[in-house]
């Protein structure tokens, strides 16, 4: 009874579906019965199989027969085999992976069992990983970036080749914590250490990415920018981070160019100013002896709108310029008093190179105007300045300058230069609006201008 039990446990496992099993004959070399499963794996029929030395090499594909023998030595030296991979391949040619293990069977010398498992859902997964792989290092090779691992359990630090390239290191030498500090620019060392502590505490998880220097074995020094994330293991005040990765790129060619960038800015800047105080100049010149004082300040104090638009771009590279920072320049150039003139607005609130001037320009004509005419003509005046963004299809920029109790407003019989400004170079080039209401109380101005460039 019991042999017929085990007799019928090992019947009811060759019969099943788990795997594919072979029973072969180490000395013929002849498989003498398969299961249906490996059947279904090799898409064949019993008779194709079974039967005839070495028929396994008729759907095995050549380049693995050196692993089926080196399986059938280590049987017949040990009785088993380590598991391998290889294909089997049907009669229309498709190939199925499989994983392979041999052993052989108490009490019956020279007779082996083969059990091969289907795995091509596993080798679907292999090629699309591969793929991706693929896929991820022709992006940062074609981005020129270098990948790194710091496994902050072990110490273990991982840099691929470019990485190492970009630190001026030997490709097979292994890299260290320490080697990354030291090199490291000792100025930016403190910047990179607590750029490493926000993204590994949990609280902050910070993967902002960060530029810092490096100092290569040979003393030249790398611009680097460095993207890092950091994995975390438990949930809630017991999470910690376990790994810190990411990628390095070598910047030092466009630190360069920006480099080069600041120095053709900061000429140009220069001669801007040079030539603005030539003019100024030639002005004076021009003026000096004129019974027409008025009209060579009033050109000289628009000089000063143009100069004050010009510090303000200065300081963003030409990029924009912020508008309170044109309000202040503009405002303090004419003496603004402290608390006559109130500006209110977001301090983040940046504008285009065209707009800035114009806006400097409308400024100062509005605060001149207010000074001789106007609310800052008499000691009880007072001004609001105020803007903000309304961001709609498009975004666009509301300013406002209201006059209060200052001396009665008429409107003017004809139009200076300013409100001719306002109206048409606001209007026309600049594709914005301007509204003069000349109140009894005081000048209620209203300018809305888009903030993209205006087409040209």
């Amino acid at each position: 009874m019991p042999h017929r039990l085990q007799d019928s446990f090992f019947r009811a496992v060759f019969n099943s579906r788990v795997a594919g099993i072979a029973v072969g004959d180490a000395s013929t070399r002849e498989i003498t019965a398969t299961n249906e499963e490996m059947l279904r794996i090799l898409g064949r029929m019993r008779e194709e199989v079974e039967g005839g030395a070495d028929r396994w090499r008729e759907f095995t594909p050549a380049e693995y027969h050196h692993l089926d023998e080196a399986a059938l030595e280590q049987f017949l030296a040990t009785g088993r085999a380590d598991t391998f991979e290889k294909e089997y391949v049907r009669p229309d040619g498709t190939r199925i992976p499989v994983r392979v293990s041999v052993s052989g069977v108490d009490g019956h010398p020279g007779l082996l069992l083969v059990f091969a498992e289907d795995i091509s859902v596993e080798y679907a997964a292999r090629r699309r990983e591969r793929a991706v792989q693929k896929r991820l290092q022709i992006a940062l090779s074609a981005a020129k970036q270098g990948v790194w691992d710091y496994d902050l359990i072990t110490g273990k630090m991982v840099y691929d080749e470019r990485a190492k390239q970009i630190y001026g290191l030997d490709p097979t030498a292994p890299v260290t914590f320490e080697i990354i500090r030291d090199a490291t620019h000792p100025e930016d060392l403190p910047f990179t250490h607590a750029q490493l502590e926000r993204a590994i505490d949990p609280k902050i998880r910070d993967t902002n990415s960060y530029e810092y220097r490096i100092v290569r074995p040979d003393g030249t020094i790398c611009w680097a920018l460095a993207h890092g994330e950091a994995v975390f293991e438990g949930e809630g005040d017991s999470a910690r981070a376990v790994r810190y990765a990411g990628t390095i790129q070598d910047i030092s060619d466009r630190k360069a160019a920006e480099r080069g960038q600041q120095i053709l800015i900061a000429e140009l800047n220069h001669r801007v100013k040079n030539m603005l105080a030539v003019v100024q100049a030639i002005a004076h010149q021009t003026f000096r002896g004129t019974s027409d004082q008025a009209a060579a300040q009033t050109f000289s104090g628009r000089l000063s709108a143009l100069a004050a638009a010009h510090n303000s771009l200065t300081q963003s590279s030409w990029a924009a310029a912020q508008v309170h920072d044109i309000a202040v320049s503009v405002l303090d150039h004419l003496g603004r008093e402290s608390g006559r003139v109130q500006i209110e607005g977001p301090r983040n609130a940046e504008v285009p190179p065209q707009l800035a001037v114009n806006i400097a320009i409308a400024l100062h004509e509005l605060a001149t105007n207010a000074i001789k005419y106007g609310a800052l003509s008499v000691p009880s005046g007072r001004v609001q300045l105020s803007w903000s963004i309304i961001r709609h299809s498009e975004p666009r920029l509301h300013i406002r300058w209201l006059e209060l109790d200052g001396p009665e407003v008429e409107p003017p019989r004809r139009e200076g230069f300013g409100t001719r400004m306002l109206r048409r170079l606001l209007a026309s080039q600049l594709d914005g609006s301007v509204r003069l209401d000349f109140n009894p109380g005081g000048l209620d101005c209203a300018i809305e201008a888009p903030l993209s460039e205006p087409s040209a």
